[in-house]
């Protein structure tokens, strides 16, 4: 049986050593191990052994066979038939806008709302991506606007920004007001990650391509809100990854590359050696 988590949440007022800049979630790598092991310890511990098998019946003890069913008659549906029109993005905005009697939306205005709202897996948006949200607008002229929004926010003095990275574009603060955000955090996440956290980021960590059904099953605890709570710290990121011999996919998760940075890693091989 599942057991509901004692801890579910981050622990944000927990006492413990105060973190530096960098290391913002005071976790040593010693931590990390230790909490690996002793979760797939517990897991072992756990997990049902086989039952003996019962002995068999005689021949006299042996209970008569069922009488046989007829077999029902199979449900017959009619495959439905499926239309897949492509999505436009730009015309529904324009439909809403005529409805409530106001001008469309222009590429400024739906680029910057759309990195305002951000990637429900926290990551970046392509230029491509944000280039099919409106019509006639390539990946050319995504780039010029982000400029342009860019220009616009410095020249008006405004601390967002659009940062670029390997994963795409990201609203952020700019590198000005770096201080100011690091002075705010430093206030409300200055205690370290709960032990219920440490424990499902080691499991992803020394398991990358992990599934929360798993991590459940190793925790015998509920673990979807704490894997989401890592992922919006971007600790952790979640991955669609293929089912064998079936058209479905499964969400995954991996270790992000700011998960390397912080414990100062080239990539998860060098991560402790842990005897599970």
């Amino acid at each position: 049986m599942i057991e509901p988590d004692e801890d579910e949440s981050l622990d944000l007022s927990a006492s413990g050593q105060s973190r530096g800049e960098d290391d913002e979630d005071g976790i040593s790598l010693e931590e990390l191990g230790q909490a690996y092991a002793q979760a797939i310890a517990r897991s072992d511990a756990q997990r049902p052994r086989p039952e003996p098998k019962a002995a068999e019946e005689s021949p006299a003890e042996a209970s008569p066979p069922a009488e046989a069913e007829s077999p029902a008659e199979p449900l017959v549906v009619a495959p439905a038939t499926i239309q897949s029109q492509p999505i436009d993005a730009k015309a529904d905005f324009e439909a809403e806008s005529e409805a409530d009697g106001e001008p469309p939306p222009g590429p400024l205005a739906i680029i910057e709302a759309a990195l305002f709202i951000g990637n429900p897996e926290n990551r970046g948006i392509a230029e491509t991506e944000l280039a099919t949200l409106m019509r006639d607008v390539s990946v050319e002229d995504v780039s010029r606007y982000v400029d342009e929004l860019n220009r616009s926010y410095q020249t008006n003095g405004q601390a967002l920004r659009i940062h670029r990275d390997e994963d795409g574009l990201r609203m952020g603060l700019s590198p000005d007001m770096e201080i100011v955000r690091r002075a705010f955090y430093g206030k409300i996440r200055e205690s370290r990650l709960s032990q219920a956290a440490i424990e499902v980021l080691s499991l992803v960590a020394y398991q990358p391509g992990i599934t929360a059904e798993k991590v459940q099953d190793q925790r015998g605890k509920e673990s979807a809100s704490l894997l989401g709570q890592l992922v919006r710290r971007r600790l952790l990121e979640q991955r669609r990854l293929p089912i064998p011999d079936s058209k479905r996919t499964s969400a995954a998760y991996f270790p992000t590359e700011r998960f390397l940075q912080i414990f100062q890693l080239e990539s998860l091989d060098d991560l402790p050696h842990v005897e599970a």
